[in-house]
């Protein structure tokens, strides 16, 4: 038999057109099918989140794993949106949220406007374990002009950090860095820096086993490099000297320092102490007045000095630089010219 016979039928049963439309037909199945699979909305769904239980902090930041993630995408917990999306991949992203109050969330992921997917009670909140306090830091904002310098006054809200008490004079920029186990003051070219005194609100983490105050991750201590929110954008303020939130006192207090008679004859009235640093903020000491030096032998005297002291009382002791002053402590006097050490024999009693 023909393949095709004088009627034009495939094998004397199919017309030779309706086989072809055929064989098309059947190819455009898989096609199509292809192409649905290609096209189709992909719908995006949670799976998990890490952690699923923390400690009310300031910040908290959550790694999400699921599918079918997209850039444009964003996070919320309940109500609470997160501070930003950082896309990974299609199966993983992150969150960070700023302050989460105590309590159970959902995780809900959206497009443009639309929610695409809720993952609920996924997440719980509970109380810190260590409180929300306090802490005074005196430094300096580096990296700064004349005109931003300008810009950081007293009275300035941190957003979410805290607030500048008070503010010096701009000087160069000097930032110190540590080399081994020292530090190294690096100038920084065309570049000022202002001495300033900041209350920072922050968290009492645990680090190791030690407590430490805590904003954005990093603790507020000597002489930590830590990036504040400001008018000018992220700025860097070095810390310098830290210290309680309780109020200073100025404290009159009498200290006799023995030594060599030459280098007790270079202290002066009106000397002040910066704590060991260079910033006029950092003051904690000024000696009022002072005796004649009294010899005891060719190299060695004494005097009696009266120092005005900025003290904190604290359950019932005065504090100096943090630690404990009384009768009988020891306590330094630093300057440009000396350093040296007295032994506090007069000082009011703290109550």
């Amino acid at each position: 038999m023909a393949i095709v016979d004088d009627r034009g039928r495939l094998f004397g049963r199919l017309n030779l057109l309706d086989a072809v439309l055929l064989v098309l037909l059947i190819g455009l199945v898989p096609l199509g099918y292809a192409a649905y699979a290609l096209f189709r909305e992909h719908p995006a769904r949670i799976t998990s989140i890490t952690p699923t239980r923390a400690e009310q902090a300031p910040d908290l930041r959550l790694v999400i794993t699921g599918e079918n993630f997209r850039p444009f995408m964003r996070v919320s917990a309940d109500n609470y949106q997160a501070v930003d999306f950082i896309f990974k991949s299609t199966t993983e992203i992150e969150a960070p949220f700023g302050h989460l109050p105590p309590g159970e969330y959902d995780i809900v992921l959206y497009d443009q406007a639309q929610e695409r997917f809720r993952l609920p009670n996924a997440l719980t909140v509970v109380p810190s374990a260590l409180p929300a306090t306090e802490i005074i830091a005196v430094g300096a904002f580096g990296n700064l002009d004349a005109a931003g310098a300008a810009k950081l006054t007293a009275g300035l809200e941190l957003t979410g950090v805290g607030r500048v008490v008070a503010v010096g004079k701009p000087m160069p920029d000097l930032t110190q860095v540590f080399s081994s186990s020292a530090l190294v003051g690096v100038p920084i070219p065309n570049a000022q820096r202002l001495p300033a005194t900041v209350l920072f609100r922050c968290y009492v983490k645990t680090q190791q086993g030690r407590p430490h105050c805590v904003v954005d991750d990093a603790p507020v201590a000597t002489p930590n490099l830590i990036m504040l929110p400001t008018p000018l954008g992220k700025t860097p303020f070095q810390v310098e000297l830290v210290r309680s939130s309780q109020p200073l006192e100025s404290v009159p207090i009498r200290v006799r320092v023995a030594g060599n008679p030459s280098v007790l004859s270079t202290i002066r009235s009106g000397d002040v102490d910066l704590g060991g640093t260079t910033n006029e903020l950092a003051a904690v000491a000024r000696v009022a007045s002072v005796t004649a030096v009294r010899r005891l032998s060719e190299s060695s005297g004494e005097i009696d000095v009266d120092v005005v002291v900025q003290l904190q009382r604290v359950n019932g002791v005065w504090l100096y630089d943090s630690l404990p002053l009384r009768a009988g402590s020891t306590i330094p006097l630093r300057t440009a010219r000396y350093e040296v050490r007295g032994l506090v024999t007069q000082i009011p009693p703290p109550q």
